[in-house]
């Protein structure tokens, strides 16, 4: 199966998922078809190096029980890197990104101990939500799968997406019952902007095509974040996605995926 077959079973699978317990299977099942070892996602409340409710994992038992039963998590350095980045890093590059404690040190290398060796984490961050994380990771001796890195970024945010709502937006809830809300709606020239946005257009290019100047455009995605209450492109794609607002076809064509044709959404809003 090819990657966008493979993403976009996942996001059917995910879409459908009842429960937290059918997020983490799902989850589970796409990180070893995309060439990775274990995951975690967790969503983050505002306090630093804390960690909520919502907690996904098929990491080993030894450390997932280490995890559970004390506060270690708070010597992870990941956890303070996302703090420091809005996208996407590999855990080779932590040191560059923040201090090393020798207590973070020496957290990382009983990781890797327990064989959690090499690691991709997507930072989440939902303005005046709680924010969360994604990692991909990948045991002793194995490098990290270059070509499967853009697609982690879609199985995070959608995996994310998916546990958010059935836990509530702020994380509070444990009974993993899925819950309601507003779908926010975009205007067709704000769809029109996310799409070429997804295909990897720059402001100044969609400009272009749309026939509007590069601040415009700019403008008509940060409306876009802010209805979502969303903080990144990959994160609004997401949504929109999601919601059904877009499909794969509108806006698949990246390294990892063929351009698609765009349909027509007729009746919907223009600027």
């Amino acid at each position: 199966m090819s990657r966008l077959v493979l993403v976009q079973h996942f996001v059917k699978s995910v879409r459908e998922a009842n429960s937290l317990a059918d997020v983490s299977l799902i989850l589970s099942e796409a990180t070893r078809q995309f060439d990775f070892d274990y995951f975690a996602l967790i969503q983050r409340p505002s306090a630093r190096r804390t960690i909520g409710s919502l907690q996904l994992s098929d990491y080993p038992s030894e450390w997932v029980d280490l995890l559970a039963a004390t506060t270690y998590y708070v010597h992870d350095p990941v956890l303070l890197a996302c703090e420091k980045s809005m996208t996407p890093f590999s855990w080779d590059a932590i040191p560059g990104m923040i201090s090393m404690s020798k207590y973070q040190t020496a957290y990382m290398a009983n990781a890797r101990a327990v064989g959690l060796d090499g690691g991709y984490t997507i930072p989440i961050h939902a303005p005046g939500a709680a924010s969360g994380l994604c990692s991909f990771v990948t045991t002793k001796g194995r490098q990290l799968p270059t070509e499967s890195l853009p697609a982690a970024q879609y199985l995070a945010c959608f995996a994310f997406e998916a546990a958010r709502r059935l836990v509530g937006n702020d994380g509070s809830g444990t009974d993993g019952e899925a819950t309601t809300s507003v779908t926010p709606r975009l205007t067709q020239r704000q769809l029109d902007c996310v799409v070429l946005a997804a295909r990897g257009k720059s402001n100044w290019v969609a400009g272009q095509l749309l026939g509007v100047s590069p601040d415009t455009v700019h403008k008509y995605l940060e409306s876009a974040k802010q209805r979502y209450g969303v903080s990144s492109r990959t994160e609004l794609v997401v949504r929109a996605l999601f919601d059904g607002q877009l499909s794969f076809n509108d806006v698949i064509a990246d390294k990892f995926f063929q351009a698609g044709q765009k349909r027509a959404r007729p009746g919907q809003q223009r600027d």
